[in-house]
């Protein structure tokens, strides 16, 4: 009974360390391409997120000038006018954070796939 024992311990722990190392180097291998799939993309989605941010300086700009027209004497084209500004200053500074949020995303997925890697 006791060489039966033994074999059957000796065959468990091998199991489990076998198992074990299969197991860590699939987690390993689905983690490091899906880390690299999505810095892949979020890396190409970044060049969107920059074109909103100057899209959104630029209609700053143009709510500045009034896209060109004459404000108008009246109180309400006034009112437009300040309404407008204030709408474009919101989206530019939207456009902005959402910049940087997708920024310190990818930032962040980078410095895991470095450390899953070393």
């Amino acid at each position: 009974m006791g060489k039966t024992k033994k074999f059957v311990n000796d065959v468990v722990e091998i199991l489990k360390g076998d198992n074990a190392e299969a197991i860590a180097q699939k987690i390993f291998k689905q983690a490091d391409s899906a880390l690299k799939t999505q810095i892949a993309s979020l890396t190409g989605d970044t060049i969107a997120f920059e074109e909103e941010v100057d899209d959104a300086k630029q209609a700053l700009e143009l709510a500045k000038l009034n896209q060109g027209n004459v404000i108008g004497a009246k109180p309400e084209n006034r009112t437009q006018y300040v309404a407008n500004l204030l709408i474009a200053k919101n989206k530019l500074t939207e456009a902005e954070a959402n910049l940087e949020a997708h920024k310190a995303k990818l930032s962040f997925l980078e410095e895991t796939f470095k450390e899953i890697n070393e």
